[in-house]
């Protein structure tokens, strides 16, 4: 039986629910509250030794890093594929995703701290600057998705991924955008997927 080790809110975990909502395996979510500190308890480091959500057991088998844990079920429960066959494709995947995550992070973590200090307090240079690093980043995806669905054509681990990110994006008032109109689209389109509106 697969239980992940849950915060409700985390985008971490969130994009392992897609991908468990995707494949159609059932887990049981066990709920761990970071405002509580339970992931720094001994007994949740045992499982993950950074201290952080998600955890997902599957058996005997202990996982965290929520990308490492989208590959792993990928590997494991192939009967919905959710990359690609052809190694060249299923490397793009990986570099997209690596793009949206690593090369996202400072613009979008700069921003979500910033966003979290009282308004008084906020500093609109540095948003304006962050917003505009970001709108800069997103043209990538925009320029991808030309004529797709989705970021490699079919729905895959890239969108699964990623669909966190894009919706904290939404919610910091960065998507939509006039200058990106493939990914409102493409947005409209994630946000119908019933493993999207679970979340």
């Amino acid at each position: 039986m697969i239980k992940l080790y849950d915060f409700k809110s985390s985008p971490n975990c969130q994009r392992v629910k897609v991908v468990l909502a995707e494949k159609n395996l059932p887990y049981e979510i066990v709920p761990v509250d970071l405002t509580k500190k339970e992931q720094k308890t001994p007994d949740y480091l045992k499982m993950n030794p950074y201290g952080k959500v998600p955890v997902l057991t599957d058996d005997s088998t202990v996982l965290y890093e929520s990308l490492i844990i989208n590959e792993y079920l990928e590997e494991k429960y192939p009967a919905t594929a959710l990359m690609p066959k052809d190694p060249a494709k299923k490397a793009k995947a990986r570099i997209l995703t690596d793009y949206g995550m690593a090369h996202f992070d400072s613009p979008y973590q700069k921003l979500r701290m910033e966003l979290q200090k009282e308004a008084k307090e906020q500093s609109q240079p540095i948003i304006d600057g962050a917003k505009a690093d970001l709108k800069k980043l997103l043209q990538r995806f925009e320029d991808e998705l030309a004529d797709q669905q989705y970021l490699l054509g079919d729905f895959s681990l890239v969108d699964a991924n990623l669909i966190p990110r894009f919706t904290r994006l939404e919610g910091f008032g960065i998507l939509p955008d006039p200058s990106l109109p493939r990914l409102g689209k493409y947005m409209e389109r994630m946000k119908a997927r019933p493993s999207v509106k679970s979340l």
